[in-house]
């Protein structure tokens, strides 16, 4: 509808029956104090008038017909034909195309309006209702959004369902393979008898096949059809329900390939025990173009339509206090009846059909979406270096590689190393050791590089050691350390690596065997670390500053940082041996580890003593901050977090409210910059899965560093 040609038209004005009978309608109050209101038997005026097939609707205010206006405070224009609706508010003199009850002036959506005889004629013959004149108007403005609405939402669906329309049936055998094979658990049920029973019903076979002495819940393999099977006593069960399995069938899809994902569980009733129901329904659709570029679809109920059909979009349910969470691919039995000509076809430069044959339990749509972000999977995949493949697409590896026409060259190795890599079905770590091996022009033996990869040992895990023993030197020492202490392989190299640290520390010739392989590490390793805490501070502190020249400056500029109450306070260190001095006493690993000192002089992070108001001097717990207040750690003696420190976190908080009015815009720069280092260094930490022992029973130290984190909240930065 177009603005000017309504201008034009003429605007229904008030009749003098409507304006006597608005002067005649006497007000009554509603609401009390500030919320009192005058309300009208009749709260609104219309008059209607049908101009060039255009329906005009004029609507008057009683208070102003009251005091003898008769221009409107609004006019309505409905065009039936067209399908559309516009209206000018007179006193904010704009047109709009709000409906009825969003106007300004009719009070809480609803209003009783009056409209003479020849006006409701008007309106319900245009309309085509035999309605109120103003419920009328607002069902047609209902109908004309949901029209709209609609129409706009079908050029979405049209869309979908093109690409849906790629997407073939579902092959003839594929019902049968999803209830043998897509159901990855099978049961054989049996009636227990005193002598044993001879004889059960296998749902894989269908029929009944002999058992030998049983037992509820024991794992078995069914005889008849050799299927890996549990036995279940059906004396023991009243119903059982499997949880569910994904399957999946790849399928060409116009250009490309579409990922189909099923659901599959067994419900068996023991009343019925031979006749098991079996469901399965297709819930998710991954269309993949020739690029290997995919777009997610899922069977769900459409909002704007009112039904169920195919939706582009994640797939999410509600969980927990009913917010929505995406529905993650799980690994799935393939149906692989297809896969040799899709190979032939689609997939012939995935590698995904022979990673299927390998691995038919897998999920497809990760393989694809790293052969997406790796192109060199492919090429893994067909020279069978399975190991590292199964790295990349479960564990999202990365592996590092450069273009060449031959894989060991583009794995930085060559074709002798390449081999052996094949076929000791080597994994990543035995990659990198490989690639050391040939940038130093040696050999090292697949015993030792399968025991560092069975270990998790990467060749940079070794640096410190490496220009004094070889491989197989670090490997026999290892081993006969953990078999003597106990401790895990990975516990031993942080112990040793600490031990050769703080032997240099104290002048120990760390280049001298009987130092650097010591006989009893992990006991010469404790009392390094017990004569540490007898060292000259004013020593240590000297050649820390050394090498950090900003600490000492740090340290001043930490006073803003100083808070306290009644209960606590926070007190800066005024130098360098002030943390030394307060690791020694806690007896925690401050002022062992040169890391929090180099992220002072870095301004990553500072450290900071919480002490008791009526102790201010003796050490309680050492605080670890950015910044902006975000408190990475908060440990007392030995390491430790007691039970009080509940009590403390209320002091902390307030702390960091307080101390967004200090802070400069140059700290929260530098506290942007801190948290990405530190979530940084939380996923490599998470990637090694290194655990702390001791207090921590063998706990991530990722994990123990995300508990300990108290984040500055968005809005307290705001409100500074």
């Amino acid at each position: 509808m177009k603005k000017k040609e309504l201008s034009a038209l003429t605007k229904p004005t008030a009749t003098q029956d409507i304006i006597q009978m608005a002067k005649e309608d006497k007000p009554e109050e509603i609401g009390f104090g500030n919320h009192m209101r005058y309300r009208y038997h009749h709260e609104l005026y219309l008059v209607a008038e049908v101009e060039e097939e255009i329906l005009k609707v004029s609507m008057f205010l009683p208070e102003y017909l009251t005091l003898g206006g008769k221009n409107p405070i609004y006019t309505l224009f409905a065009d039936k034909k067209r399908d559309t609706f516009t209206g000018y508010h007179v006193i904010q003199q704009k047109w709009t195309d709000a409906m009825l009850y969003h106007l300004d002036f009719i009070w809480g959506g609803t209003c009783k309006a009056y409209c003479n005889e020849a006006s409701t004629k008007c309106i319900q013959e245009y309309l085509g209702m035999n309605l109120h004149p103003y419920e009328a108007i607002q069902t047609f403005q209902q109908g004309v959004r949901r029209r709209n609405i609609l129409k706009k939402h079908k050029k979405l669906t049209d869309q979908w369902d093109a690409v849906m329309r790629g997407v073939p049936k579902i092959p003839k055998s594929f019902e049968h393979w999803i209830k043998k094979t897509g159901l990855r658990k099978h049961f054989i049920f049996y009636e227990y008898t005193r002598k044993g029973a001879d004889k059960g019903y296998c749902t894989w076979c269908e029929k009944e096949v002999p058992v030998i002495r049983p037992k509820h819940n024991q794992k078995g393999r069914c005889s008849c059809c050799g299927t890996d099977i549990q036995y279940k006593s059906v004396g023991r069960l009243k119903k059982l329900i499997t949880e569910e399995d994904s399957a999946y069938l790849i399928q060409r899809c116009n250009d490309g390939i579409v990922v189909r994902e099923f659901t599959v569980r067994m419900m068996v009733s023991m009343t019925s025990y031979q006749k098991p129901m079996i469901c399965w329904h297709e819930r998710r659709r991954f269309v993949y173009t020739k690029e290997h570029n995919g777009e997610e679809f899922y069977y769900g109920y459409d909002r704007t339509e009112g039904n169920r059909r195919w939706i582009q979009g994640e797939l999410r349910m509600f969980c927990g206090a009913g917010y929505p969470e995406y529905v993650f691919f799980k690994r799935g039995k393939v149906f692989t009846r297809n896969l040799s000509q899709l190979n032939k076809t689609v997939l012939r430069k995935t590698g995904l059909p022979e990673y299927i044959r390998k691995n038919d339990c897998m999920n497809p749509c990760a393989y694809l979406s790293e052969l997406c972000e790796q192109p060199i999977l492919e090429q893994i995949v067909k020279a069978e270096l399975f190991c590292i493949a199964e790295e990349m697409v479960v564990q999202e590896r990365t592996v590092s590689y450069r273009p060449a026409k031959e894989l060991g060259k583009a794995l930085l190795i060559d074709r002798f190393r390449l081999e052996r890599l094949r076929k000791q079905n080597g994994g990543s770590i035995y990659l990198q050791w490989l690639r050391l091996e040939k940038e130093q022009n040696r050999v090292i033996s697949d015993e030792v590089l399968m025991w560092m990869q069975k270990k998790n040992i990467q060749p940079t895990d070794l640096t410190f050691i490496s220009d004094r023993m070889s491989p197989q030197q670090i490997k026999n020492y290892l081993e006969r350390q953990s078999l003597e202490t106990g401790e895990s392989i990975k516990d031993l190299l942080i112990t040793w690596h600490d031990y050769l640290i703080m032997a240099k520390r104290f002048g120990m010739d760390v280049t001298d065997p009987i130092v650097f392989r010591a006989r009893e590490l992990v006991r010469r390793h404790d009392e390094l670390l017990e004569r540490l805490g007898n060292v000259d501070m004013v020593k240590q502190a000297e050649e820390l500053e050394e090498k950090y020249p900003l600490l000492s400056q740090v340290c001043e500029e930490l006073k803003k940082y100083e808070y306290s109450n009644k209960d606590y306070q926070i007190i800066a260190p005024e130098r360098v041996e002030d943390i030394l001095i307060e690791g020694n006493e806690l007896r925690h690993c401050i002022h062992q580890v040169e890391k929090y000192f180099e992220r002072m002089h870095k301004r990553e992070s500072y450290i900071l003593f919480l002490r008791r108001k009526e102790q201010p001097k003796k050490p309680y717990y050492t605080l670890e901050i950015e910044p902006d207040g975000t408190v990475r750690q908060k440990r007392t003696r030995y390491n430790r977090q007691e039970e009080d420190i509940e009590l403390a976190i209320k002091f902390l908080k307030k702390w960091q409210v307080q101390l967004q009015k200090k802070i400069s815009l140059e700290d929260r720069e530098l506290a942007k910059q801190s948290r990405q280092l530190r979530a940084k260094e939380i996923d490599e930490l998470r990637e090694k899965q290194i655990k702390i022992h001791g207090n921590f029973n063998g706990k991530l130290l990722a994990d123990l560093l995300e508990e300990d984190l108290m984040e500055v909240r968005e809005e307290e930065l705001i409100a500074a």
